[in-house]
């Protein structure tokens, strides 16, 4: 699927209508590798899975051998065996993985450098603050809104609201223009890996939307039905996300690799990929195995 305001892989809807949005061009990382390429590959997946469910649908048909609840039978099979765990392991974990990165990034942004210590600048920003207090409450918040030197404003969102005399909305937009000031170009680069978090949960919840429709099934049916699979999906993510890592000697691991020549460097690389998609794919299958025998 091709849509007309992008070269990569996606469409603008769901097959029930529910937007999705197309990958923008300016989604992409500098070089093969990140988090745009990461979200871009997902979202082709995504969709990608919710399609094969429904091309096996179509080939059932053309066979002619099987009863519409024959088909819809095996569906569910492959519903439940692969194509909501495709999904629902995608949501769970990358997706969710970099939704977490950007909101931990923004909570992280602070309008400006606090230093308790600092005892001379704490003085200054407690005289500004006796000063705001003469104002009246319309000339206080226009001094700190026009104030040309951050101190005043520093000054005014130091403490609580209620120490300053200003109104909460108009510390909000300071702590606002004083963060914007600081990270714009930040800011500016965060929004765009919002927006591409964005569009991929809503590429999940709409590939769920195209398989519960391929399957003819109402949403309070198809939540009870597969609700089994992805709570054990969801909470197996959990439990990788949460698994605490080994103590690894690097150094160690760097002299060795070094010792080797380019061809097994090469080698050892391809089989640790290869051991890791493994163990991903045996950590949620053997969790799922019992769920997917459901649908016999």
């Amino acid at each position: 699927m091709i849509n007309e305001d992008s070269k990569f892989p996606g469409k603008h809807h769901s097959d029930k209508g529910k937007w999705i949005g197309p990958w923008m061009p300016q989604w992409r990382d500098p070089g093969d590798k990140g988090a745009f390429t990461t979200l871009r590959q997902l979202y082709g997946d995504i969709q990608d899975a919710s399609q094969a469910l429904k091309a096996k649908r179509d080939a059932l048909k053309k066979t002619g051998e099987f009863t519409p609840a024959g088909i819809t039978g095996k569906l569910k099979q492959v519903a439940r065996a692969e194509t909501i765990p495709a999904i629902r392991t995608a949501a769970a974990e990358q997706v969710r993985r970099f939704r977490r990165e950007v909101e931990s990034r923004r909570a992280a942004m602070k309008p400006f450098d606090h230093d308790p210590k600092d005892i001379v600048s704490e003085m200054r920003r407690q005289e500004v603050r006796a000063w705001l207090r003469t104002l009246k409450p319309d000339q206080r918040t226009e001094a700190v809104r026009r104030a040309s030197d951050p101190l005043i404003k520093e000054a005014a969102l130091s403490v609580p609201v209620e120490l300053t005399g200003l109104l909460p909305s108009t510390r909000d937009d300071l702590t606002r223009e004083l963060i914007e000031a600081r990270y714009g170009d930040e800011i500016a680069a965060l929004n765009e890996l919002d927006a591409a978090v964005s569009t991929v949960e809503r590429a999940v919840d709409g590939a769920r939307d195209d398989v519960r429709e391929a399957l003819g099934m109402i949403e309070h049916d198809f939540n009870a039905e597969f609700r089994d699979v992805e709570d054990e999906i969801d909470r197996l993510a959990e439990l990788r996300a949460s698994k605490p890592q080994p103590k690894i000697d690097f150094d160690t691991i760097v002299s060795t690799v070094v010792a080797m020549n380019y061809d097994t460097q090469a080698e050892l690389l391809e089989k640790i990929q290869n051991e890791n998609k493994r163990a991903d794919h045996r950590a949620y299958m053997d969790g799922l195995a019992k769920l997917a025998g459901k649908a016999g």
